[in-house]
């Protein structure tokens, strides 16, 4: 009895095994999921639930994942961030493009108003302009941009300012971040259970019907995945 109502009502997310990273996978191919099948908003109250929870996790990990960087390498100095953004700028340019409906369109330009070589010659001086400009941009037409490339280009602004730090302040913001991960991460647990939760509510005793939109093996190691896979008999 114990471990129904465990089952039915604890937050199942809260696993030691389960890591940010793989929560945050797992919620946003799940949100992509409702999404993609919302043909007839069915889905509205748990794609509602999970995506600016979803939005904000991941923007958090592509953040942190530079910050970590700059502090573990202690050799990614000003013009090396530099470098990455100019690359990442340069490289992104036609994704971006796509997403926007092509280069000249005005969504396209307010990434690119001067094109990419206004990014190729970016120097420290004016490397603050530009972030923010790609920031806002990134902001204004998200809805147009894949999550990762989204958390991508907003991570910028963020990252630039902690790779200003001193190794101590970095320290103090990566320590002060994991806080902030804590949070992020109860809030996209909490909104994964209400979207599950209204799932099952929507298609009550329908285990396949439901287990279209969350791929419960992303949360664990592919080993543990595939001890969870049942052997078929003998034979097939």
């Amino acid at each position: 009895m114990l471990m129904i109502v465990q089952h039915l009502f604890n937050n199942i997310f809260d696993d030691v095994k389960i890591t940010t990273v793989r929560l945050a996978n797992f919620a946003e191919e799940a949100l992509n999921r409702l999404l993609s099948q919302n043909q007839n908003k069915e889905f509205d109250l748990m794609i509602g639930f999970l995506e600016t929870p979803v939005a904000e996790l991941l923007s958090y990990i592509s953040a942190v994942d530079v910050a970590l960087g700059i502090q573990k390498g202690k050799t990614l100095t000003n013009d090396e961030f530099i470098k990455l953004f100019k690359k990442t700028m340069s490289d992104k340019e036609g994704v971006i493009a796509d997403a926007m409906g092509g280069f000249n369109t005005p969504a396209f330009i307010e990434f690119y108003p001067k094109g990419v070589t206004e990014y190729s010659k970016a120097t420290k001086t004016n490397l603050p302009t530009l972030i923010s400009r790609v920031n806002k941009a990134a902001t204004t037409h998200k809805a147009k941009l894949s999550p990762a490339l989204l958390a991508t280009l907003q991570a910028f602004e963020s990252s630039w300012q902690a790779n200003r730090d001193t190794q101590v302040q970095q320290k103090g913001t990566l320590s002060d971040s994991r806080a902030d991960r804590n949070a992020l991460r109860t809030n996209v647990e909490m909104a994964l259970l209400k979207a599950v939760h209204a799932t099952a509510l929507a298609y009550p005793g329908d285990v396949e019907k439901c287990t279209v939109f969350y791929k419960f093996h992303l949360l664990y190691p592919v080993s543990r995945a595939k001890k969870d896979t049942p052997t078929p008999p003998v034979g097939q």
